[in-house]
């Protein structure tokens, strides 16, 4: 078991600066995967890439083959950056670029004021754009019908702070461009501080009615906007998503992979006095389809009670699937005496509990007094 291109991602946002939430990427990944097959996906855009947090994303939502534009002043001609919307690194996203993508041929910097570019600079067959440039109205229109006009029938665009109070001139330069260009673009879902956009095209499917089809319970709103029905989104979607077995081009939705682990207690409950140090025996099955990790701070058992960083079990040796073990895990009680419920669980240091990708826990009745 290795982290998921997805998991790797999630812990960049600790490291690599930048204004862009994982949920939007989540979002951008799912609509992508709804409006083109494989076969379909193309060129993709971004206009604003700073470091390269969003630009990892938006690189793996292109089509085989095909390349990833992304337009920025960088350090270097800041004096043009008229709305002192970021400043770029081109140091920085090289490097974070190729973190994630070993060969990086397919990515295409252009160090220049995006309302300097015209379709013929960037070229055609473009399904994935997201503007992040200038915050003012006049580059929004321009980034706007620059990214209309090398798109697909049917590509998708999306646009940072429609909705954000300290940049007004996105909305008016969006609802400009809405004016001048009636049913050139029609809002799909707005989240994130993202609105998500799609040029018309023929028999194009419902995007919204197939998004919330694939996210059963997920709360959301459905709003009138630019003569549209669009999707209000606010609470996190990474809830939903299996981290580890999606990928940009399939997201999972949380707990249809199926069970990975099966933990089996030996007892169903424990007397014990406050702050005892008890010793409880679980047997581990491997019921996946992979080898679990081993080694000391990497995988192990553990358990979840109130709210402390309780102590591991580390598994010495891989499992293969369908081996099982049977591990020790040590347990220090409440202080408080009470009724507690132990939850046995595994934990992948710093990549997920079990738990956390839909796996079924244990419970043991804890009886401190």
């Amino acid at each position: 078991m290795q982290p998921s291109f997805l998991q790797r991602y999630l812990q960049t946002f600790h490291r690599i600066d930048g204004w862009f939430d994982f949920d939007a990427a989540l979002l951008f990944m799912k609509y992508n995967q709804l409006a083109f097959k494989d076969s379909e996906r193309g060129n993709v855009l971004e206009i604003g890439v700073h470091h390269g947090l969003s630009a990892i994303a938006i690189a793996a939502l292109r089509g085989a083959g095909k390349q990833f534009t992304a337009i920025d002043l960088f350090e270097d001609q800041q004096k043009k950056n008229v709305s002192g919307s970021g400043c770029g690194d081109r140091r920085r996203f090289d490097n974070n670029m190729r973190e994630f993508y070993q060969d990086s041929a397919f990515v295409r910097p252009i160090a220049r004021q995006s309302g300097e570019l015209t379709p013929s600079d960037l070229g055609s067959g473009f399904t994935f754009s997201h503007i992040d440039g200038g915050h003012s109205p006049e580059e929004v229109y321009h980034d706007l019908k620059l990214c209309h006009d090398i798109s697909v029938d049917g590509g998708l665009i999306a646009l940072d702070d429609y909705f954000n109070p300290e940049h007004p001139g996105v909305c008016e330069g969006a609802v400009e461009f809405s004016l001048r260009h009636p049913d050139w673009l029609r809002p799909l879902v707005a989240g994130y501080n993202k609105v998500l956009f799609q040029k018309p095209r023929d028999k194009a499917s419902d995007l919204n009615a197939s998004f919330v089809k694939a996210f059963p319970g997920l709360e959301t709103k459905t709003v009138r906007m630019w003569k549209s029905q669009v999707i209000l989104l606010g609470t996190p979607l990474r809830d939903r998503i299996d981290l580890y077995t999606s990928t940009p081009e399939n997201l999972v939705r949380f707990g249809s992979a199926g069970v990975r682990a099966r933990l089996t207690p030996t007892v169903k409950s424990i007397r014990a006095r406050p702050g005892q140090q008890i010793e409880i025996e679980v047997k581990v099955e491997n019921v996946s389809s992979e080898d679990f990790p081993a080694g000391e701070g990497v995988f192990g058992l553990s358990y979840h009670l109130l709210e402390h960083d309780n102590p591991r079990s580390w598994f010495s040796t891989s499992m293969a699937p369908k081996e099982h073990v049977v591990r020790r895990i040590s347990v220090i009680t409440p202080t408080a005496p009470g009724r507690y419920q132990l939850e046995v669980d595994l934990v992948w240091e710093g990549v997920m509990w079990f738990k956390d990708v839909g796996n079924p826990t244990a419970m043991i009745a804890l009886l401190v007094e």
